[in-house]
C-alpha cells in the first residue's frame, strides 16, 4: 500500500477502504498536496476489485474545512511549488492561469469520487464546509455526528455559489428550494436541519459516527459485489436520463447481466434454505 501524508488510507480485508482526511490542525483543509494524493487514490480505486466499499472520513474535530486559504495565499506556498517538479505548474505568476489549474484540481476531487465504481459513505463530524460539503455531497450516503455542520460557503468568499458541483447534486438531494437557499446564503445547515431535509441519511452522537458508517459499509458488502457496482453505475447515469424509457433500458440491461453471473443461483438457493445468501467476497 502506497504511503500519503495528507490522507490515511485503511484497506480491510473485509473489502471495506477507510479514507481519513489527514491535516486535523488545518481542519483537513484541502491544499494541493492532498488533492494530489487524494486524485492518485482515487485512480487506484477504479480498477481494484478487492475494495467494494468506500468509507470517507476526517481526522480530529472536523471532515474538512474547504480550501485552505492560508496556505494557497503564502509565499512559502509559492516556493515549495516552483522548487517540486511536480506542483510547479502552481507556481505561476497569472492569476487566471493559476485559478484554473486549483479550479480544475479540486473539483477533479468530486467528479473522481463520484465515478469510482464503489458505494462511498461519507462519516462526517464537525464542519463540511466549501470543498469539504461537496465532497460530503459527492459520496452516496452521509452519516452525520451531532456536531457536523454543512455550509456551502463559496458565497462567503467574493465568488459564486455555484461551485465543485453544488448546483448539480444539491437540488437532487434535497430539492431546488431548500438547495437555492443553502447555495445562494451560505448559510449553515446543522446535523438536525440536515436530517430534516434529507441532507444526511441519519444523525449519530459523535463517537458513534465511524462504527455507524462501518455498519452500513458491511450491509453493502453483504450484497452482490456486480450487483452493487452496477447499481452505482445506473444510478449515476439514469439521474439524467432522457426518460423513463431511456432509464428502464438501462435498467434491463445490468438486470440482463447481473442474471448470468453465479450470484442469483446463490440468492436463490439460499431462499429455499431459508437463509441469507452468501455472495463471494472476491470479484
Amino acid at each position: 500500500m502506497k504511503e500519503y501524508k495528507t490522507i490515511n488510507i485503511e484497506e480491510r480485508q473485509d473489502g471495506i477502504s477507510i479514507i481519513t482526511l489527514n491535516r486535523p490542525n488545518r481542519l483537513n483543509a484541502l491544499n494541493l498536496e492532498l488533492m494530489e494524493e487524494f486524485l492518485d487514490y482515487m485512480n487506484n480505486l477504479d480498477n481494484n476489485f478487492d475494495i467494494h466499499v468506500v468509507i470517507l472520513q476526517g481526522e480530529g474535530r472536523a471532515f474538512c474545512a474547504g480550501l485552505d486559504l492560508i496556505e494557497w495565499n503564502s509565499e512559502e506556498s509559492m516556493k515549495k511549488y516552483k522548487q517540486d517538479k511536480k506542483y510547479r505548474y502552481m507556481a505561476t505568476k497569472d492569476p487566471i492561469k493559476r485559478s484554473f489549474m486549483l479550479q480544475r484540481k479540486v473539483s477533479q476531487m468530486m467528479i473522481k469520487l463520484r465515478r469510482i465504481p464503489q458505494p462511498v459513505i461519507a462519516a462526517v463530524k464537525g464542519s463540511a464546509y466549501g470543498g469539504g460539503f461537496a465532497l460530503s455531497i459527492a459520496s452516496d450516503i452521509r452519516v452525520a455526528g451531532e456536531s457536523a455542520v454543512f455550509c456551502n460557503a463559496f458565497i462567503k468568499i467574493g465568488v459564486s455559489g455555484a461551485d465543485c458541483g453544488s448546483t448539480y447534486w444539491l437540488p437532487r438531494l434535497i430539492g431546488f428550494s431548500n438547495a437555492a437557499e443553502i447555495i445562494y446564503t451560505g448559510k449553515e445547515v446543522d446535523a438536525k436541519e440536515a436530517a430534516r431535509i434529507g441532507l444526511v441519511s441519519r444523525v449519530v452522537p459523535d463517537d458513534k459516527v465511524g462504527e455507524e458508517a462501518l455498519k452500513l459499509a458491511k450491509n453493502l458488502l453483504s450484497k452482490s459485489i456486480l450487483g452493487l457496482r452496477l447499481t452505482k453505475e445506473a444510478l449515476n447515469i439514469n439521474i439524467d436520463a432522457a426518460s423513463l424509457e431511456s432509464a428502464i433500458e438501462l435498467e434491463n440491461r445490468t438486470q440482463n447481466l447481473c442474471s448470468q453471473s453465479l450470484d442469483p443461483q446463490e440468492a436463490l438457493k439460499a431462499f429455499f434454505e431459508k437463509r441469507e445468501p452468501k455472495f463471494p467476497d472476491k470479484w
